[in-house]
Formats: structure tokens, sequence, C-alpha cells
């Protein structure tokens, strides 16, 4: 990928112990074009409250165009546009 991006290594017992999920998409990627470094994508899940371990997924997670969205990056930067 073109963008910049930094990889980060946590230890478990640090992220057992001090992170919590606030909020997970489930995503199908639909297209990529590499010479344009963008991604379509379809949020096929989403989740917003979880118990324990579990993810608690929602039934109204709304109609296919609204979970629609593009990743793409310009001017060195990742715009994200929904649609």
């Amino acid at each position: 990928m073109q963008g910049d991006a930094d990889n980060v290594v946590l230890l478990p017992k640090f992220v057992e112990n001090n992170l919590q999920f606030k909020l997970v998409n489930y995503v199908e990627v639909e297209d990529v074009n590499e010479a344009l470094c963008e991604y379509r994508l379809l949020t096929t899940a989403f989740a917003s409250t979880f118990a324990g371990d579990n993810i608690e997924w929602r039934d109204d997670i709304g109609i296919e165009d609204d979970r629609r969205s593009s990743v793409a990056l310009e001017n060195g930067r990742w715009v994200v546009r929904d649609g």
C-alpha cells in the first residue's frame, strides 16, 4: 500500500487489562483499484454491544445501499466516502 502505516505489537495481558471494544464492523471488500489505492466496501454486520467475550451483532443494519462505502488514498491521506 502507498499510505503511511505503523505496525504495533501489544502484549496480550496489556490488551486484556486495558483495552475495550467500542465498535465492530464486518465488511466485504467488493472492489479494489490498486492504481488509485481505492477500496469499495460493503458492511455485512455491525456491533456496538459486547457481553463478556461475545459480540452482539445487530439485526437492524439498514439497507444495502446505505452500507456501502469507499476508502481511497488522496493527496497522502485516507478518505472515506459513504454510498
